[in-house]
This record gives C-alpha cells, sequence and structure tokens, in this order.
C-alpha cells in the first residue's frame, strides 16, 4: 500500500471519529459526554499539530472525568485506538498504567 492511499484512509478514519455519526454510534455505550470528550482531545490534538499519548487521554478521563479505567480500556478496544496511530500512540506512562490494571 503506498503512502497517498494510507494517509487518505487515516484522514477518513480521523474525519469520522469527529464525526456525529461517530458520537450517535457510541454514545449509548459510553455517553455522549465520554465521546465528546476523546473528539475534543483529537481535535485539539490536531489543532496543536502534537500527537495525544494514551496516558494523558486515560488521565482525563480517569482523573478529570471520574471514568473508570476498565469503561476507557473498553472504549479503545472497540473503537481499535491503535489504528490512530501516529496522532495517538502508547507511550510508557501508558504501559505502565497497563500494569498496574493489569495486576
Amino acid at each position: 500500500m503506498d503512502d497517498s492511499i494510507r494517509l487518505s484512509e487515516f484522514m477518513e478514519q480521523i474525519n469520522y471519529c469527529l464525526s456525529l455519526k461517530f458520537k450517535e454510534t457510541w454514545r449509548y455505550r459510553f455517553s455522549t459526554h465520554f465521546i465528546e470528550i476523546f473528539q475534543e482531545k483529537v481535535l485539539k490534538s490536531l489543532e496543536t499539530q502534537r500527537p495525544l499519548k494514551l496516558s494523558t487521554l486515560v488521565s482525563a478521563y480517569t482523573k478529570k472525568h471520574k471514568y473508570s479505567i476498565q469503561e476507557v480500556r473498553n472504549f479503545f478496544e472497540l473503537v481499535s485506538i491503535e489504528d490512530y496511530y501516529p496522532l495517538i500512540y502508547e507511550d510508557s506512562k501508558y504501559f505502565v498504567m497497563k500494569e498496574e490494571v493489569d495486576s
């Protein structure tokens, strides 16, 4: 697959994650507020042209908004968060958080 096709698919995925259709798809499972947090973080990452660390996203959900770590991890699995790389990436702090929860 050449780079232009990958870039095009990635941009389609980002557009979808910021869309109303994405919000409608997931709001019944996670809540509108939960999805809006994700969309705001992705949008801010695009605006600032800085990638988003998963640990930052997890902290925002669990510490600032008081969602459970399990709910956050379920969301990541269901939306295939790894497909958002390089915009969203697993950093070393996220791996530590993940190990602590798995223990």
